[in-house]
């Protein structure tokens, strides 16, 4: 009697420790989610593949580039207006840009994949300053 006792709370033991005694499943931080998109200044396809939220293409800004000649793209951030370039550079500089003074604040239109209308943001141009990805049109 006194084995079939000793099993009886050893399973028992156990069985409380399947169903949930333990510590609960961890969710993964919110650093470790973002650290899979990609960084300011990297080359993107849509808005949720960057860390900051923010695609910008060449389409998005033309005629301050057309899309005949240059194919571009980047995770960029936006900007106060068309001549705050000063926090565009300082980003640049801070990403460490190969040419951070190059880096402007531009007119963009539409770059939200969520917003369906056509409507103007500034969003920092990191093209210049030697960041994101850029392709010449053939």
């Amino acid at each position: 009697m006194r084995n079939f006792l000793a099993v009886s709370v050893s399973l028992i033991s156990l069985g409380l420790a399947a169903c949930g005694s333990t510590a609960p499943e961890q969710t993964p931080s919110l650093e470790r989610q973002t650290q899979s998109l990609n960084a300011t200044g990297t080359g993107c396809n849509v808005d949720s593949d960057c860390a900051s939220g923010l695609c910008w293409h060449e389409m998005d800004s033309y005629p301050t580039y057309n899309p005949y000649w240059i194919s571009a793209d980047q995770c960029a951030e936006e900007c106060e207006g068309s001549t705050d370039h000063a926090s565009c550079q300082q980003l640049a500089q801070d990403l460490n840009a190969p040419y951070p003074s190059n880096a402007r604040c531009i007119a963009a239109r539409g770059v939200y994949d969520n917003n369906p209308y056509d409507h103007t943001v500034y969003v920092c141009d990191l093209i210049p300053a030697g960041l994101g990805n850029i392709n010449w049109v053939e």
